[in-house]
């Protein structure tokens, strides 16, 4: 995938481990994700660890969400597929999403 920023930036997403990319979790969706987690911890077994691992990605989607290095903008993934646009009062890059850990 390519976003190409008003600012004229383009935003590249063809690998893993990007520090300008991030997924988003809806607050409501929150303890299911990691009540899931634990379902698939407890329920795992070398039998159907695989199977608990899959559905734990089926059921637990996150939206995509990529911020502009060169401005700032925040880009998230709507749930129709449009990507909305968040400019930053500070108009320049945060870092919001690259982490030291």
């Amino acid at each position: 995938m390519k976003i190409k920023c008003e600012c004229g930036d383009l935003i590249v997403d063809q690998t893993d481990y990007l520090s300008q990319k991030g997924h988003l979790i809806p607050d409501k969706k929150w303890f299911n994700f990691w009540d899931d987690i634990d379902s698939a911890i407890e329920d795992s077994n070398e039998k159907n660890a695989e199977d608990s691992c899959m559905q734990l990605r089926i059921n637990n989607r996150s939206k995509l969400f990529w911020e502009c290095k060169n401005c700032g903008r925040l880009f998230v993934d709507s749930a129709n597929g449009e990507l909305i646009v968040f400019m930053p009062e500070n108009r320049k890059y945060n870092g919001v999403l690259d982490t030291d850990d």
